[in-house]
């Protein structure tokens, strides 16, 4: 299946996330154990081969695998959603007057109540889910369902129906539910006509859902009680962390030590074989499996469960460290460029197709709710633009959880299946070696190969192999034809091999590049390794002041590639200033323009 709320951007592809989802589903369809509840006959016709998994995330996407759109009705699975709509109504006092909130260490339909008070134990038990839902404002019977229609509905996202069958059902057979009412009723803690709180209670478990929607549901809890595909405020933060907690201690009956030590997520079962739970502050996650255990939980759903938790490192005890967002750059080539020093036509053309260039940068700890974020980010495209690189910065990344790195690895493989490089700055190694990518050290390099190959397909001669003679030079452009012939002939011409100076003492004023490439680097305290902060391409120059007096301390100007230079010094200076006076003027005019078109240009 293909996630819902998708912008577009991953038309043809499969999302590594649905793909996490299915590789689950197809380790657990074959589970063997497990019934069809028989209790309520209707839930009989089911396919016990049904088996869906829905996960739903804070940004509002739904991705799901398998039967997740397959209507069931929700049964117990409704029970903290009713309880948050009478938090709502009255408030947790009130609430706590009738029902409590302990574990109740015995099975959901089980006879137990609080000695003296008449109390059920807590919400997710038949006895305390039916105090809990007459305990829903209304001026009758109608009135209250509506109400609990409508709240959990807007939990989904969408209205949901009742399966009439499976009411009649649960209503003919409902025999132990009607003796715990009149038990309850007789110790004081449930009022009103019995048959008519029944009626809403059996109405409630037979409202019909999906994997799908309970994923949106449960990431309405996660998300404070703002249904993050709607928007709406369902109920408010408070609520929510109530009925949490009451889902974390006591959702999974008898089961709910085990649950929480294994899966450690607040969690609620049904035995139609719906499963939900919330990752707070993360997602919600939606499980669909008919045959359940002796206990009431579904087989398959549980199992998945334990595995997603485990392999997505979701257990609530873990205390991951993590910034407010992943991703701390987003945009193109047309805004991030990189540092590299280019003649004007290699700017102008950079100006027209950059946009071919998507950046960005990821920071801090990635987990599996971060690498959610990246899918979103990495799988959008500029409107109307085609990418052709993908530049991917991860030096700032502190650590990469493996769920996380599996999914960030499956994603660069799909968009390097779709045709587009991805050039990657991962100075510490957290992606796959095997990985058909281009690597870099810093994100700088990395952006600056991408810009030269986006300049060379659009024409060799702006490429970094091309040579650009005196003429061509953007700083001589401004001389006229005398003034450059005199300054070429006192230029001194040099070949560079890889890692020979230049400019490096001050009789050299400037250096024009006409071929090649030179690194600019600040040497590290101590006789560390250099460090590269820039560079400079064909057709391009750097002065000697420039170079001392450039931020963050005096720089060192070193071929990185054979590269042909020609350099003007002090002496040839003074001569041509003395055989061509005012020349010396017109040439620092000359330079002076070209810096400041270049550093506007930047700016």
């Amino acid at each position: 299946m293909r996630p819902t709320g998708d912008p577009g951007t991953t038309t043809g592809w499969t999302d590594p996330i649905v793909r996490a989802l299915e590789e689950i589903r197809g380790e657990l369809a074959g589970l063997p154990g497990g019934e069809l509840a028989a209790y309520i006959p209707q839930l009989t016709a089911a396919d016990p081969s049904w088996f869906g998994l829905a996960l739903t995330s804070l940004e509002g996407h739904c991705y799901a695998a398998g039967d997740a759109d397959v209507p069931f009705t929700v049964q117990s699975v409704s029970k903290p959603f009713v309880l948050a709509l009478a938090l709502r109504d009255l408030g947790p006092e009130a609430v706590a007057t009738r029902v409590g909130a302990e574990p109740s260490g015995e099975a959901f339909n089980a006879i137990s109540l609080e000695p003296g008070s008449g109390r059920p134990e807590n919400p997710m038990v038949n006895a305390g889910a039916i105090v809990t839902s007459s305990l829903v404002e209304g001026t009758g019977a109608t009135e209250r369902f509506e109400r609990i229609r409508a709240c959990l509905s807007a939990f989904a996202g969408r209205r949901l129906d009742v399966d009439e069958a499976v009411f009649e059902s649960e209503r003919a057979t409902g025999d132990r539910n009607r003796a715990l009412a009149y038990l309850m009723r007789n110790a004081g803690s449930l009022e009103g006509d019995i048959d008519r709180v029944l009626d809403v209670y059996f109405r409630q478990c037979s409202l019909l859902v999906t994997a799908a929607d309970l994923a949106t549901m449960a990431a309405t809890l996660a998300n404070g009680g703002v249904n993050p595909v709607t928007g709406e405020e369902v109920v408010d933060r408070s609520v929510t962390a109530h009925v949490l907690t009451i889902m974390a201690t006591c959702g999974m009956y008898d089961y709910a030590g085990e649950w929480l030590l294994r899966v450690g997520l607040p969690a609620k079962s049904g035995v139609s074989g719906g499963l939900v739970a919330a990752s707070p502050g993360q997602f919600g996650i939606g499980l669909f499996s008919p045959p359940i255990d002796a206990v009431g939980n579904s087989v398959r759903a549980v199992a998945a469960s334990e595995v997603i938790s485990d392999r997505f490192g979701l257990h609530l005890m873990r205390v991951p460290a993590r910034p407010a967002r992943p991703v701390y750059l987003s945009g193109t080539g047309e805004v991030t460029r990189s540092s590299r020093t280019r003649r004007r036509a290699e700017r102008h053309a950079l100006d027209g197709a950059a946009h071919a260039i998507a950046v960005r940068g990821i920071r801090g700890d990635i987990e599996f709710a971060e690498a959610e974020i990246l899918v979103r980010s990495l799988a959008e495209a500029p409107a109307g633009r085609v990418v052709g690189w993908s530049v991917v910065d991860l030096h700032r990344v502190t650590r990469i959880h493996p769920a996380a790195r599996r999914i960030l690895a499956a994603l660069i493989a799909e968009i390097v299946a779709r045709d587009v490089v991805v050039a990657i700055a991962d100075p510490a190694g957290w992606i796959d070696p095997s990985l058909p990518v281009e690597r870099f050290p810093s994100l700088d390099a990395a952006l600056e190969w991408c810009e030269d190959e986006l300049l060379t397909g659009i024409d060799p001669g702006l490429g970094p192999d091309a040579v650009v003679p005196l003429a061509g030079h953007d700083l001589l452009a401004s001389l006229d034809d005398g003034d450059r012939a005199r300054l070429e002939a006192t230029l001194e011409p040099r070949r560079l091999a890889v890692g020979d100076e230049v400019l490096a003492d001050e009789g050299e004023l400037f250096v024009l590049l006409l071929a090649g490439r030179l690194g600019t680097v600040v040497r590290a305290p101590g006789g560390g390794p250099p460090t590269r902060v820039g560079s400079l391409g064909p057709g391009t120059a750097l002065s000697h002041l420039r170079l001392l007096n450039a931020p963050g301390g005096s720089r060192h100007l070193r071929a990185e590639v054979p590269s042909e230079v020609v350099v003007l010094r002090t002496e040839g200076l003074d001569d041509l200033e003395r055989q061509h006076p005012g020349i010396t003027g017109r040439l620092w005019t000359s330079l002076t323009g070209w810096l400041a078109g270049l550093d506007g240009h930047r700016g």
